[in-house]
């Protein structure tokens, strides 16, 4: 009984704690992003796959999206680079019309090549401004990308009509207090 009280208090509070990694803010050669949010993404209700967080120029105006963002993952599994392609192309074949992705397919193929599998702790960071679309992999820039048009529209993924997860993109558009 004891052992299992302390397997859960364990537990809550490493989840507790990873929920705190994300900095209040960011800083970009294009001036200072907020963090307007954050959240955990779990599958089937009960597995944990990552944290998220959401900044922006200015979260006053969200639900809207300003053209300076950065959404941020801190991964709790491994996940394989092919993965994070596949995922990409079919949420924005999902979110786009067909003219749409025709106009960005040869540019995001282009940048998913910087994609990299994923262990436990990594991060990515996947930022939108004037200079278009950067992912960065823990710290590191992996990928870019100079059209904007990519950038806006890369966004889809998590914030179209039919992003990867309803409750993800309702939590990161909803400003932390």
């Amino acid at each position: 009984m004891i052992r299992r009280a302390c397997f859960l208090l364990t537990v809550l509070f490493a989840q507790h704690s990873l929920a705190d990694v994300f900095s209040s803010q960011v800083q970009t050669q294009y001036g200072q992003l907020e963090k307007c949010s954050q959240t955990q993404i779990s599958v089937m209700k009960f597995i944990d796959v990552a944290d998220a967080a959401l900044y922006s120029s200015d979260c006053t105006q969200l639900p809207a999206l300003t053209s300076d963002l950065q959404l941020s993952f801190i991964y709790h599994r491994d996940i394989a680079a092919e993965d994070f392609i596949e995922a990409a192309e079919t949420l924005l074949e999902r979110n786009l019309s067909a003219t749409e992705f025709q106009q960005i397919e040869q540019d995001l193929a282009q940048f998913n090549t910087g994609y990299e599998s994923v262990a436990e702790g990594d991060r990515y960071d996947i930022r939108r401004n004037q200079d278009g679309l950067s992912l960065f992999k823990n710290n590191r820039l992996v990928s870019q990308h100079a059209s904007t048009t990519l950038g806006q529209r890369y966004y889809q993924i998590w914030f179209g009509d039919k992003p990867f997860n309803d409750k993800l993109k309702q939590a990161l558009l909803e400003p932390d207090d």
